[in-house]
């Protein structure tokens, strides 16, 4: 090993408090400060900047154009390049640790000034339609390390052309998954919700992803008024969204759905008011949602959508074989009349095995081999 200390420039997108940016702040909270040093780039000025540790310089990249940086992009010098060339030469870094795939012009830059890079995917296939062709060829062509945050992304990466490529399963900090039974038992009352009735809890945005569309769908087969679906998660504000909205609305099912929206301080007695959690994603990663809900002791009922397949065991759900809205409703029905016996400590076992200590020592290993 090299005695020398190596420096690392890390970027991120929107420093909030997303899965894999907060993956980023556990890393960077137990970064050994006597191997490396280390600076943190992001393009927006987020509330998650605030957590890092105060020594690490940070650095915020122009995303949202002022006046003169508007003129200067129109006039061919793009203010985003400028900044990160400057860094290049200011910050120099042995490699460049890219947290997203959405910020391919770090890419551009690294390869000019010759600098390594690692690009840690958190997203699947459905989310690369969001880069341009020749942007997502650069990240797969010029990164040193793809590291991919479950299998079925790094399986992805394969088919994408990726040479060198590791797995760094998601983490989460389990310590901060707290929630009250007194408090989830008064959420549900205030949702007029019985106790003896069955809620399935849901988490995250309302996308096409996420599968918030067949919200609707499910209430329609179940068609049970002692089953409730409870969608917890920030709303998105368009036409797929205000469409299932209205179909939610006029269902004749007799399930009930309720949208809460999103939720910071009850977030964790939300899912506690479940007593099971459902997965709707159309392609998930490797969810953070269902770690927190397995870490709550809830069974999982999900589609095959990604890294959910290599998370759930026997005794903790059922993952459906296709993307089927009844085969779903089917695995959910098993579970609620148990026939599917599913065994909270499994899956409080299991979700402990993700924590940031295990995490840390995983990507310090990759880096190691790498670098």
């Amino acid at each position: 090993m090299n005695s020398t200390k190596k420096r690392i420039l890390f970027f991120t997108p929107y420093a909030t408090r997303t899965g894999s940016e907060m993956m980023l702040l556990y890393i960077l909270k137990k970064i050994d400060r006597s191997r490396f040093d280390i600076g943190i780039v992001s393009f927006a000025d987020g509330e998650l900047l605030n957590d890092f540790p105060e020594d690490i310089p940070r650095f915020i990249a122009p995303r949202k154009f002022n006046i003169l940086q508007k003129i200067s992009f129109h006039l061919g010098a793009n203010p985003i390049h400028r900044h990160l060339r400057k860094l290049a030469t200011d910050f120099k870094a042995d490699f460049w640790y890219v947290n997203t795939t959405m910020i391919p012009e770090t890419v551009l830059i690294a390869k000019e000034f010759s600098i390594k890079l690692v690009t840690h995917f958190h997203e699947m296939p459905l989310t690369y339609s969001y880069l341009s062709g020749p942007d997502f060829k650069s990240i797969i062509d010029y990164s040193d390390l793809l590291i991919g945050c479950s299998q079925a992304t790094s399986n992805a990466l394969v088919d994408s052309g990726g040479k060198n490529i590791g797995l760094l399963y998601s983490f989460i900090d389990s310590n901060l998954v707290k929630s009250n039974a007194e408090r989830s038992a008064e959420l549900r009352k205030k949702l007029g919700i019985p106790e003896t009735d069955f809620v399935w809890v849901l988490s995250g945005m309302t996308s096409e992803r996420k599968g918030f569309d067949l919200l609707p769908d499910i209430a329609d087969q179940l068609n049970d008024a002692r089953v409730h679906l409870i969608w917890v998660g920030a709303k998105i504000d368009d036409g797929m969204v205000y469409y299932t909205e209205q179909r939610c609305r006029n269902s004749r099912s007799a399930t009930r759905i309720h949208l809460v929206g999103k939720q910071k301080e009850d977030y964790y007695n939300y899912l506690n008011t479940g007593n099971g959690f459902l997965l709707t994603s159309r392609q998930d990663p490797f969810p953070l949602v269902m770690i927190e809900a397995a870490l709550l002791g809830k069974p999982i009922v999900s589609f095959p959508s990604g890294g959910v397949s290599e998370f759930v065991q026997d005794g903790m759900g059922v993952v459906t074989n296709d993307l089927s809205v009844s085969q779903m409703v089917e695995a959910m029905r098993k579970i609620m009349n148990g026939e599917v016996v599913t065994d909270s400590s499994r899956s409080i076992e299991r979700a402990g095995q993700f924590n940031v200590e295990n995490g840390y020592n995983e990507w310090i290993k990759l880096i190691d081999k790498n670098f």
